[in-house]
């Protein structure tokens, strides 16, 4: 038994050494089992996983921005004398931007002058000059207090002091 498995081995090494079609698709099997087992083991798993009772889910930086503002409102607005049990959803019109360090090199020829633009690296990491935080479009409130015209008023001010959003971006409601 131990000979003819060490014979086909032999005889299927051999074979790979001589067909380049072998040699191609166990490249090609070899590159999918690698990219597999990436997904399955290395990368963190992007679907939701229970962890004592919460749900942790992989965000992006503006969707954490988003929660952070949505809890810090929460509490803020839930401190407002009649609102009583508040929630809070925030919508952003996009992520982050990033401005980065860049070097320009303007060079002229005889056909017209040339601008050159390149990012500028430290230690093979782009220099970050500016963040731009993302722009909020609306701010959605449900507060139990809400029906008070006055609870209301205070809801709109509290949230305006507290973010840069316009009047008209800002809908309150009852909540049940």
């Amino acid at each position: 038994m131990k000979g003819k498995f060490y014979d086909y081995l032999k005889k299927f090494t051999e074979n790979i050494k001589t067909n380049r079609k072998l040699q191609i698709g166990l490249a090609i099997l070899l590159a999918f089992v690698l990219v597999l087992c990436y997904f399955l083991f290395i990368r963190s798993p992007s679907s939701n996983n229970q962890d004592e009772g919460q749900q942790s889910v992989i965000t992006s930086s503006a969707e954490a921005y988003a929660s952070n503002l949505e809890s810090k409102l929460e509490n803020v607005l839930s401190q407002v004398k009649g609102a009583g049990e508040v929630s809070v959803l925030v919508t952003l019109g996009s992520g982050f931007e990033y401005v980065y360090a860049t070097e320009e090199e303007i060079r002229e020829t005889s056909s017209g002058t040339t601008t050159t633009s390149t990012i500028i690296l430290v230690s093979g990491e782009p220099v970050l000059v500016k963040e731009i935080y993302p722009e909020i479009n609306g701010v959605l409130v449900s507060a139990t207090g809400a029906d008070d015209i006055s609870v209301k008023v205070n809801l709109i001010t509290a949230i305006q002091t507290v973010i840069d959003v316009a009047n008209e971006d800002i809908t309150i409601l009852t909540r049940v």
